[in-house]
């Protein structure tokens, strides 16, 4: 059975390799004209997944004036918020596994539902600890053999202990779901440590680290996370990964135990092309629990600021 972890660096199998934390250095930018191309229309039919984040480059207002330090420093403080409050939550989390045939068509559909728990911790200073556990209501294995994990933890990529491990520039005001909010491009530092993303066939292997590239969506006035995405910077032919685009929305929560609202992921798309095994994946968060003790809780429009 081939099992896909996408897990993070800096969760409990990386504990031995504590994260500098010293001052952020600044944040190098990119020749634009070297990392995006002209965005493209949107894909076919015919193909099977969404274009690459260098290739679909969402428009931004013209001359909006954006601050990338200042943006990554109140993006990090909610992001720091978000890891002081949780420690431990709880979730539904209802799949839909596609296996895609190679003309690019769904060959097979599968829907599972999961009781999912996320732990996270900071063990020391300067490295936290995030750990999941995903128990199914369904006897059946995971479809295709293929577990998902690590998808609602991709936001401490903006945590400003891993942000400097990534090469990051503001693009401008834009709108995402019909939101204004700061659209962020970033790629993993060649001279930094991949800490983010990795791969492994099964529990015993050893893994294989992804880097990577992609888009983040804050909302303007208050900078919470909105969105996200993220795609391989190059393949790995070892093995045999050539896709691997995962698009996450998420949405502010409220718990009534513990007074606070976190922005937790809504959905998740993931698509991955690994050992030939085309597979696209649709993931919905709901009756979010804090530390297992608060009523279940819906997700709600965001309150913005007049």
């Amino acid at each position: 059975m081939i099992v896909l972890f996408i897990s993070l660096g800096f969760a409990p199998a990386s504990r031995a390799h504590p994260v500098d934390v010293a001052a952020r250095k600044q944040l190098e930018g990119q020749n634009r004209s070297d990392e995006l191309r002209t965005a493209v229309a949107a894909p076919s039919a015919s193909r099977w997944l969404p274009p690459d984040v260098d290739e679909n480059v969402p428009p931004v207002e013209p001359g909006s004036a954006c601050n990338l330090e200042e943006v990554l420093q109140k993006a990090g403080q909610k992001i720091q918020e978000f890891v002081k409050d949780v420690e431990r939550f709880t979730a539904t989390e209802s799949l839909l596994h596609e296996s895609i045939n190679k003309s690019g068509e769904v060959s097979k559909r599968e829907n599972r539902k999961y009781d999912y728990m996320v732990s996270i911790e900071e063990i020391q200073p300067g490295v936290l600890g995030v750990e999941e556990y995903q128990n199914s209501v369904s006897s059946d294995g995971p479809p295709a053999g293929v577990i998902t994990m690590g998808l609602p933890a991709l936001v401490l990529i903006f945590h400003p202990y891993f942000a400097e491990n990534f090469s990051m520039r503001c693009e401008g005001l834009a709108t995402f779901n019909g939101k204004r909010v700061w659209q962020i491009y970033f790629r993993q530092r060649e001279d930094k440590p991949n800490r983010i993303r990795a791969y492994r066939s099964s529990v015993n292997d050893s893994s294989h680290r992804v880097d990577l590239k992609g888009r983040a969506w804050f909302v303007a006035d208050s900078y919470q996370i909105l969105g996200l995405q993220t795609d391989l910077m190059r393949a790995l032919p070892d093995i045999r990964l050539t896709v691997d685009h995962t698009a996450v929305e998420y949405g502010p929560v409220h718990f009534v135990s513990r007074g606070v609202d976190m922005w937790l992921p809504q959905t998740a798309e993931v698509y991955s092309d690994w050992r030939g095994r085309r597979i696209h994946r649709r993931l919905n968060f709901s009756n979010y629990l804090l530390f297992a003790v608060d009523v279940k809780q819906k997700i709600s429009s965001p309150k913005m600021s007049p």
